[in-house]
């Protein structure tokens, strides 16, 4: 399809969880414990910057994008995330009032240490930054920063304040780093970077670069004119960097198999395609939206595709799948009454892929809400309740690898607290018991 005019830029959040060796691996036994429920507060979202509401036995609400004074936060909030170990969340906030000395008159990213409560404001000499991934233990900080066409994937130290560009000294012909997905230890990124071609449409690679060494590595498979190419999207890291998943456009969207999903494996040089039918046949539909496991053993995935496994699908639309890394076995997830009914997406896997962020789509029901879905047992467990404890829509929902905190964002009809009344969409936290 014919494009006219200079290609858009990017600045949405990306979607990854952070890994193979055993050595390397933050298993789930080396984890920090989660982050501790702090004591029954009113059920009132100001007055007291860690304001919750508990819904009996199924854990705390708290809303987190709060001002400096413990009022409403002046600005949207949005696109949060939750470090592996379930203590630092960060997000993008409009809001001047949420640190004092705001000034700068554009979005930033905001850190939250859950336990502390301390607020850190990021910003950078770019300008406007988006798009934030955090290392396992919320030390490090990847973030897409952008000057007007010009974007760059930068790294931050929060300890020490330091940065570092990750999408330097890419190769010729390629520009415009974004959509970080970062390791557990901070030290590699993996990105998307668009080519000088201003007739060409979407990233036309993805890239990593291990920080301790000079240049950037191509992960994605070469694409060409011929190709269809239509771009490369949401990379996936696991936690030690080794595998890296991500997502290819091709075609005119949303006709036919438009989209598929691959990892690569950067020990063996191996490419898997993840959407691949249990006959061999092409698949039917499309899928998105690559999430990896934190150990790099299951890979999460969206797909409209029929064929991928046997049997009728019930809905006959879009559907969570799991492919298990090791064996290639893939498994579709369905609706299962009397949890969520409809349409589900999937928008976070934990550490060792046994258990699913699901998101609820009001198809062929009212409810629009996040569901925890443990893949062992089958049950599910609401994790976007409001204050009632009905389910309410969450926006962005994300969760730390132990499947215990989950970050969303979330507007003032959603009701998840007392007396959100601001008008902008803020960020909440759920601690899952």
């Amino acid at each position: 399809m014919a494009r006219s005019g200079r290609k858009k830029r990017r600045g949405g959040a990306s979607r990854s969880a952070g890994v193979g060796a055993l050595a390397l691996l933050l298993s789930a036994a080396a984890l920090p414990a989660a982050v501790a429920t702090p004591a029954e507060a009113p059920a009132s979202a100001y007055g007291n910057a860690h304001a919750e509401h508990r819904p009996p036995g199924t854990g705390t609400t708290r809303l987190i994008s709060v001002a400096a004074d413990g009022g409403p936060a002046d600005g949207a909030s949005g696109n949060p995330v939750v470090s592996a170990d379930g203590r630092v969340v960060a997000f993008t906030s409009q809001a001047t009032n949420l640190v004092p000395g705001d000034t700068n008159g554009r979005a930033d990213v905001f850190v939250r240490n859950l336990r502390t409560g301390k607020v850190q404001r990021v910003e950078d000499p770019l300008g406007p930054i988006s798009s934030p991934a955090l290392s396992a233990g919320g030390r490090y900080l990847a973030y897409t920063a952008q000057d007007g066409d010009t974007t760059a994937v930068v790294v931050r130290d929060l300890d020490t304040g330091g940065t570092e560009r990750a999408d330097a000294d890419l190769p010729i012909g390629y520009e415009n780093g974004g959509s970080p997905a970062i390791s557990a230890d901070g030290r590699t990124v993996a990105f998307l970077v668009e080519d000088t071609d201003p007739d060409t449409v979407g990233a036309q690679a993805v890239f990593l670069r291990d920080l301790r060494a000079k240049y950037p590595e191509q992960v994605s498979f070469p694409v060409s004119p011929d190709d269809d190419h239509r771009g490369f999207r949401a990379p996936s890291l696991s936690a030690d960097g080794r595998k890296v998943a991500y997502q290819q456009v091709r075609g005119t969207p949303p006709r036919g198999d438009w989209s598929d999903v691959y990892v690569h494996d950067r020990a063996t040089g191996g490419e898997t395609q993840a959407d691949t039918p249990h006959d061999g046949s092409p698949a039917d539909g499309p899928a998105t939206h690559p999430l990896l496991s934190f150990d790099g053993s299951t890979l999460a995935f969206d797909s409209a595709a029929s064929n991928l496994v046997p049997g009728r699908d019930p809905n006959s639309s879009y559907n969570p799948f799991v492919r298990d890394l090791r064996t290639g076995k893939v498994r579709r997830i369905d609706a299962v009454l009397p949890g969520p009914e409809g349409v589900l997406s999937v928008d976070g896997v934990s550490a060792d892929g046994s258990k699913l962020l699901l998101d609820t789509w009001p198809v062929h029901t009212t409810e629009d809400a996040e569901y925890l879905r443990d893949l062992r047992t089958g049950a599910d467990i609401l994790v976007s309740p409001d204050k009632d404890g009905r389910p309410a829509n969450a926006v962005d929902a994300r969760m730390d690898a132990r499947a215990r905190t989950v970050v969303f964002g979330g507007h003032d009809d959603a009701g998840f607290v007392t007396d959100d009344t601001n008008g902008v969409e803020d960020v909440f936290v759920r601690t899952v018991r």
